[in-house]
């Protein structure tokens, strides 16, 4: 009995194994697939006390620039090496403005131990798509998400990516619903960065400061169909406006 009894719990430990196994494999949270930050670039200063407020913050401003730093640690950059592969991954940028408003997307290709640095003033938040909101079209801060995926389309016009899609060779990178993608796992689709901020913090100007971005794993599926969806309104129009654009050598 006690043999019997043994070869059961045994059996039963691999079928609970199998199905965690399982149910891993159906919802994958990879560290460094979906990835937050905020900007605070030119924001004012606005110095507080405790009979006043700002709805952009108290006692902190932006005061230059903000740089974003990726990696790409997936795949070997020598594909010259024996067994050796590569493997671009896509960053699907999206940026908002304080008042939760998409105002520019773009794809952006990074191929195996890749850094790419962007300005956030020059690369992410030069071409706003909107003008008007509350604040007039103020983006001097807001949020940003980064989704790691893999390439999901092909060049239309030879050698260069199309709308908000840049590629790498013949691997592109669309952030927009058409043709839409998954956050992808295969190989490996994960991202590392880091952001530095230029603030004032009160009583200490010029302050800045490095931080890692902020990991949310495989993201939330309803927030990744939404960024993909307005990423596509915005830049849809064909006025070429709303279009963020990758750092090149």
């Amino acid at each position: 009995m006690k043999g019997k009894a043994l070869v059961g719990a045994f059996g039963a430990f691999l079928i609970a194994l199998g199905l965690s196994a399982s149910a891993h494999a159906m919802s994958p949270d990879v560290p460094g697939q979906v990835l937050w930050t905020y900007y605070e670039t030119t924001e004012t200063f606005t110095n507080c006390d405790s009979t006043t407020a700002d709805t952009d913050g108290c006692n902190v401003g932006g005061g230059g620039d903000n740089i974003i730093r990726l990696i790409n640690p997936n795949g070997a950059a020598n594909a010259n090496l024996a067994g050796a592969q590569t493997n671009t991954i896509c960053a699907m940028i999206y940026v908002f403005d304080d008042d939760e408003e998409m105002g520019e997307c773009c794809g952006c290709p990074l191929s195996s131990a890749q850094l790419a640095t962007f300005s956030v003033e020059h690369n992410l938040t030069s071409n706003w798509g909107l003008a008007g909101g509350p604040e007039g079209g103020d983006h001097g801060n807001g949020a940003i998400a980064i989704i790691a995926a893999s390439p999901n389309t092909t060049p239309l016009t030879p050698g260069g990516g199309d709308g908000a899609a840049n590629c790498l060779g013949g691997a592109c990178c669309d952030p927009t619903n058409v043709p839409g993608y998954p956050v992808a796992v295969a190989g490996g689709s994960d991202l590392l960065g880091s952001i530095s901020h230029n603030q004032e913090i009160f009583p200490i100007d010029g302050q800045i400061t490095e931080t890692q971005l902020f990991d949310d794993c495989h993201g939330e599926d309803v927030n990744l169909v939404y960024l993909q969806t307005q990423c596509g309104a915005i830049v849809g129009n064909g006025t070429h406006g709303a279009i963020c654009n990758c750092p090149t050598e």
